[in-house]
């Protein structure tokens, strides 16, 4: 017995004499990857890792438009707020803050790059009764984060 760390079951015994030896075997043609299976592999997983990519790019081009249309929804409503304090024979008056067809100075550029927020007042005639209800229409515009022209609308009812 040895004082090898080693147990016994694991020591390598010789082969018997006569025995034939094990060759080792040539390599087959078929063993392993080829060069032309290795640029698929690795042009399929470029393919696969672009296309994930752009499609994060475009998610982020819509999180920026939906961004940008709650702001603009936003500013419609206050102004729409702002409005709605006046009694609805002032609203429409010519040369007043919110005239027909004219942009709303206070909130021109107020969040969003080119912002403009135009009232308009269908079914009121300019110099006209004011009807009952007022219809209230307000049209935002604005040129998104890639210079693209944008707007939203809001509509509402002011009544006397």
């Amino acid at each position: 017995m040895t004082n090898s760390p080693v147990p016994k079951t694991f020591l390598a015994s010789p082969a018997p004499a006569g025995a034939p030896r094990r060759r080792r075997r040539a390599a087959s043609p078929r063993a392993g990857f080829s060069l032309v299976e290795l640029i698929a592999a690795v042009v399929i997983l470029v393919t696969a890792v672009m296309t994930t990519m752009r499609m994060q790019l475009v998610a982020l081009d819509l999180t920026k438009t939906a961004r940008e249309t709650t702001t603009a929804m936003a500013d419609l409503e206050s102004a729409l707020e702002e409005i709605f304090l006046l009694p609805a024979d002032n609203i429409p008056v010519a040369g007043g803050g919110y005239a027909p067809g004219l942009p709303i100075a206070k909130f021109n550029d107020r969040h969003l790059r080119g912002e403009r927020i135009v009232p308009a007042y269908p079914g009121y005639v300019a110099g006209g009764v004011v009807p009952d209800p007022l219809e209230v229409v307000l049209t935002a515009t604005w040129n998104d984060f890639a210079g693209r022209p944008r707007s939203v609308r809001l509509s509402s009812m002011k009544a006397k």
